[in-house]
């Protein structure tokens, strides 16, 4: 039975590690939205400038688009000038002429306007180029780094996948049974469970002396009155080796 126990308590282990990887690749999406988030709203001023500058010269193009269309009125008007013999279309050839001129000469002003905000933040633009670089160079190595992750962790979620489906199927039937039942019944699916200091780790609740006396020996399967968790026992000196084990190296 303590050969069993240990199988448990290692299929346990792998499943922990599966639901650790798949959480970490269900959360890769939002930190990947994150990283766009952070780097759109650092360019924020920059992609302002970009903003600016493109709407200038589209309007300056809107604007001798404009220019051209007032010319062609005007010189229409000099014509209707040029042949006029009636007082009334000489004098509206006359005002149409004059009002094309005042309007190509507002269109100038206002396309000289547009020439220098586009040329502010052009040279704005070009001051703050190698802070966006930067920018740009750390965004694209996280969402790289991220990619990286997420193909290590599809390699290693189905390596795991493929280790906790040969320890389910090593596992008798009664416990395979016992087991898949705890974990689909118990929020996180933990199903087996550390007695220590008398208690059951998961729940905490004291054990009777004789059910601690019963795990400790792990002659055969014993279950938590309190939570039904699988419980096993870890000897005080396999605690300690194993937290010498992990222990970080000074």
């Amino acid at each position: 039975m303590k050969a069993e126990l240990e199988q448990l308590i290692a299929l346990q282990k792998a499943d922990i590690s599966l639901r650790r990887i798949r959480a970490e690749l269900e959360s890769l999406p939002r930190r990947r939205a994150e990283i766009e988030k952070e780097f759109d709203q650092r360019a924020f001023e920059f992609k302002a400038l970009e903003t600016q500058r493109d709407e200038a010269r589209a309007k300056r193009a809107q604007f001798e688009k404009e220019i051209a269309e007032t010319r062609t009125h005007a010189e229409k008007a000099e014509r209707d000038l040029m042949s006029s013999t009636n007082p009334k279309t000489y004098e509206a050839a006359i005002r149409e002429a004059d009002a094309a001129k005042k309007h190509i000469s507002e269109l100038e002003t206002k396309i000289l306007e547009q020439m220098e905000a586009a040329e502010t933040a052009e040279k704005t633009i070009a001051e703050r180029e190698p802070e966006i670089a930067r920018m740009r160079a750390e965004r694209d190595e996280q969402l790289k780094s991220l990619e990286e992750r997420v193909s290590t962790d599809a390699e290693a979620l189905a390596a795991r996948r493929e280790e906790r489906e040969r320890m389910l199927a090593n596992l008798p039937p009664v416990l395979k049974s016992m087991y898949s039942r705890i974990s689909a019944r118990i929020p996180g699916g933990v199903a087996v469970a550390e007695a220590r200091n008398n208690s059951c780790t998961a729940c905490f609740i004291t054990l009777r002396p004789q059910m601690m006396a019963d795990v400790r020996r792990g002659e055969e399967v014993i279950v938590c009155d309190n939570c039904a968790r699988i419980l096993y026992y870890v000897p005080a000196e396999q605690q300690s080796r194993q937290a010498t084990s992990t222990a970080p190296v000074s």
